[in-house]
């Protein structure tokens, strides 16, 4: 039986990718897809989510938008990617095509909850940007708890540094909670199982031009993975990692990791906000993926995109 799963991103270049490997295996049965205001212009990714799904002819899920500001909102350099996907040429293709969703969206949480109901069979629910409205489904509707399996989130640093270079922040925070803080802080909280890709396991896994030359390779019979090359194209001037795609690759093959039971807490004020450590007097138990079979992963991600 296929693992229903929801997917809840900010919009990057990751994420859209992300959201690509979850709709395209087969393993995955996406249900809904929900976009986060966080590192995006939230309507923007509407658009070009739907775009994406039109381009590649795909069917299935809603696609869901929540327009409301995180609390500490991401870098507007970082959003003014969601511009740029929007307009990519690629989707000149989809000028004779049905567009795949009509309309207004819906919120997040509604689109959520309703999935959450009506299905018999208990959800993973996926997670590669802030918890914001996640965190806001649980409280508005607490039934809901018994209808997810697990969370699988990227967000935290337990050992690293992390990658916010705020003004009055002391840099050990990972974005995505930072943005955030009190909403991971509630998800952790809920006691509903957690797999947690951290940066501590990201920051071995950089997207590399090995790796995107044999991703352009097989572009030339795939538009999954023509797509993927060119948005993984957009990001140059600095490193980039596999941060949301390794997220994706854990719903879809659990098996190519390992990990281990941490005591995780998160600071949700002051200088280190959205600090996630170790404590061994607070927090809840939470399962932090520490090793990847990378190879595995890497020929996984090939291997899904190829499929369109």
């Amino acid at each position: 039986m296929h693992k229903p799963v929801i997917h809840d991103h900010d919009g990057h270049v990751d994420d859209l990718i992300s959201c690509m490997l979850l709709w395209l295996a087969p393993e995955i049965d996406l249900q809904a897809v929900g976009i986060t205001n966080g590192d995006c212009y939230a309507n923007e990714i509407f658009d070009a989510t739907l775009k994406m799904a039109t381009y590649l002819d795909l069917e299935g899920p809603e696609i869901s938008v929540t327009e409301d500001e995180v609390p500490n909102p991401f870098p507007d350099n970082w959003r003014r990617e969601s511009f740029i996907i929007n307009e990519l040429p690629l989707f000149r293709d989809n000028l004779f095509k049905k567009t795949y969703q009509h309309g207004r969206p819906r919120r997040n949480e509604a689109v959520f909850a309703d999935c959450l109901a009506n299905s018999k069979q208990p959800f993973t629910f996926v997670t590669t940007g802030p918890l914001t409205n996640v965190a806001r489904l649980l409280a508005s509707n607490p039934e809901v708890k018994d209808k997810i399996k697990e969370f699988i989130i990227m967000g935290g640093a337990v050992n690293v540094k992390g990658n916010v270079e705020e003004s009055g922040h002391d840099g050990s925070a990972e974005w995505n909670v930072y943005a955030d803080a009190a909403a991971f802080k509630a998800v952790v909280e809920s006691r509903i199982p957690i797999k947690l890709i951290t940066l501590d396991l990201t920051n071995e896994l950089p997207v590399t031009k090995e790796f995107l030359d044999r991703l352009a390779a097989q572009g030339e019979t795939s538009k999954a993975s023509a797509l993927a090359h060119k948005l993984w194209s957009l990001v140059k001037g600095f490193d980039y990692y596999f941060w949301d795609t390794i997220t994706a690759a854990c719903a879809i093959d659990p098996n190519l990791f390992t990990f281990r039971e941490v005591k995780l807490d998160v600071s949700v004020s002051g200088k280190s906000t959205g600090r996630t450590n170790a404590s061994l007097f607070g927090g809840r138990k939470v399962q932090v993926a520490n090793q990847i079979n990378k190879e595995g992963f890497e020929n996984l991600i090939l291997a899904t995109l190829a499929l369109r």
